[in-house]
């Protein structure tokens, strides 16, 4: 297995995976360097389930979206999220409106946004900006962290005839029935609804300036078009056009649709240098709990100096304004680098030691998913932190019948990682009360359609995206 220190390798072996059957994941059935993989087929996701299955579809769809895939118009190499069977989504415009972006250039396009005209606080601000408030994060070399949105082509698809009328589904694709009117209106309207396996995907991906990381080749790697500051000013660096840079991959959200379950599930993905765990408990045994310390003293991390004192880490010290400046978040008076801790390792709470058993089934997937890759490949640098989804697949805030907007909501237990977090991306949102990404992504207590496809409800991006015709 890849060496990790955030990776405990006595972790009871709760979600055993074969190479035999990891085989059957890989075209050819042989675990290759750096391989193509398939996608889970997301229709068939086993009704009778356990968390193995949501952590097991959670870690192929990751080897499949980077796995090596060649862009049609160039020819150039690339990984499969970023080739043609992928959009890249462009930030809002001055009018709130999204765009699918064909990937038809090896330049991605991981520009700034700026915030809707009738906004005048940052709020969600693309590219530099997390979600949620729009905190910035710097490493601890001095890269800023850019952030980019793609889809699946047939979520494109999906979208497209939703909007238009001609697919009548209230939430995301989930059956093989659904799957069929998606592709049928794809290709009766001239749209590309490849990867119709995997149902509908989104990602949210985030990625460092590659020449700051002391080990560039254990990192995936594209080049994009970015925000360009200038930075004289400590207090503000101004935004001053764009330019191209080459950025390594520190994080990716995965959110699919799959079979009796509409409210998508939630998984993320970390590079293995990126930070520290905090204190947590796992099985190391049928009947053994271990607990695994946070070492203040780690070194090595690029999101974290070593001997940070406790009030220190995860502090915002700037955000985006809505001109795609950065500017200081008080009481900071200088933007500088934050040094970031994962507090809820494997989404779960640290100081709560009956999470011990999740905890290991995350990380005994993650040992034998990196144990069963062949020794070199880029993906062994990546971990799983946790999935989230629920168990009865409702959407969370979703209104009883008959009780639009109201504040009684159907039961809609999380199950999984009931506080994950990437740290890339939530930074700044992993206190000891915070939530998951259904803190933000649910029914807002509208019914379907709304509650999946409304303004800010499950999905964030569906919304505000133009059809593709």
């Amino acid at each position: 297995m890849a060496g990790t220190s955030i990776l405990p390798d006595d972790a009871f072996n709760s979600c055993p995976l074969e190479k035999a059957e990891m085989e059957t994941w890989f075209q050819g059935k042989e675990i290759t360097l750096n391989g193509k993989v398939m996608a889970a087929n997301s229709a068939a996701f086993p009704t009778k389930n356990t968390n193995c299955d949501f952590f097991k579809w959670s870690a192929q769809m990751f080897l499949w979206l980077t796995s090596p895939a060649e862009l049609k118009s160039t020819g150039d190499m690339t990984y499969l999220f970023d080739a043609d069977g992928f959009y890249d989504i462009s930030p809002e415009n001055d009018k709130g409106v999204r765009r699918f972006l064909k990937n038809d250039s090896p330049i991605n396009n991981f520009l700034i946004r700026v915030n809707k005209q009738d906004q005048s606080v940052p709020t969600t601000i693309g590219e530099t900006g997390q979600a949620g408030g729009g905190g910035i994060l710097i490493s601890q070399a001095g890269s800023l962290v850019y952030y980019g949105i793609h889809t699946n082509t047939f979520y494109g698809a999906f979208l497209t005839g939703q909007k238009a009328g001609k697919i009548s589904l209230g939430t995301f694709p989930t059956t093989e029935e659904d799957k069929t009117a998606v592709v049928e209106y794809a290709k009766a309207n001239g749209l590309d609804a490849s990867a119709a396996m995997a149902l509908a995907i989104e990602l949210k991906t985030s990625w460092i300036d590659v020449s700051t990381v002391p080990d560039p080749d254990n990192y995936i790697q594209v080049k994009a078009e970015v925000p360009k500051y200038d930075t004289s000013v400590p207090t503000q660096w101004t935004l001053v056009g764009t330019e191209t840079k080459t950025l390594a991959l520190t994080g990716m959200h995965i959110v699919g649709s799959v079979q009796g379950h509409p409210e998508m599930i939630w998984s993320t993905f970390e590079h293995k240098n990126n930070t520290p765990n905090g204190t947590f408990y796992y099985q190391s045994g049928a009947n053994a709990v271990t607990e695994a310390n946070f070492d203040a003293s780690a070194s090595g991390y690029t999101f974290y100096a070593p001997d940070t004192p406790v009030n220190g880490v995860n502090v915002e010290t700037a955000h985006t304004d809505k001109h795609g400046n950065i500017v200081l978040t008080p009481p900071a008076t200088r933007i500088v680098p934050t040094s970031v801790v994962r507090t809820n390792p494997w989404g779960t709470s640290g100081s709560d030691a009956n999470s011990a058993t999740v905890n290991a089934q995350i990380i005994s997937m993650n040992n034998n998913v990196l144990g069963n890759l062949v020794s070199g490949d880029i993906r062994e640098n990546y971990v799983q932190i946790g999935s989230v989804w629920t168990s009865n697949g409702i959407i969370p805030e979703s209104p009883l019948p008959d009780q639009t907007n109201s504040d009684v909501a159907l039961l809609a237990p999380q199950v999984g990682s009931s506080r994950l977090a990437n740290t890339t991306m939530e930074t700044y949102f992993q206190g000891t009360q915070m939530g998951n990404c259904f803190l933000c992504h649910n029914a807002g207590g509208s019914p379907a359609p709304d509650g999946s496809f409304g303004d800010e409800e499950l999905s964030h991006i569906f919304f505000d995206l133009a059809p593709l015709r």
